[in-house]
């Protein structure tokens, strides 16, 4: 279960780096947009860290996506 787990964080974390710069948007910008510390945010995108339901509901707005693309691992 734990690997399911980290996989899914990696596969989170590479989609939300790939919609980011599909935004032309740095993670410092993302950062700011959000409220939260870039390097979070980097940590997040490297699948080093949990994200709560809220902080992705944050991030896809931010980004201007439903959360739900931010699941679509084909990409």
């Amino acid at each position: 279960m734990q690997d399911f787990n980290k996989d899914l964080e990696k596969k989170f974390g590479a989609k939300l780096a790939y919609a980011r710069k599909s935004r032309k948007l740095s993670q410092m910008k993302l950062a700011e947009i959000v409220d939260m510390n870039f390097n979070h945010i980097g940590q997040i995108e490297r699948g080093e860290a949990n994200v709560t339901i809220g902080t992705m509901k944050l991030l896809a707005n931010a980004l201007e996506v439903e959360m739900k693309e931010l699941f679509d691992f084909t990409f």
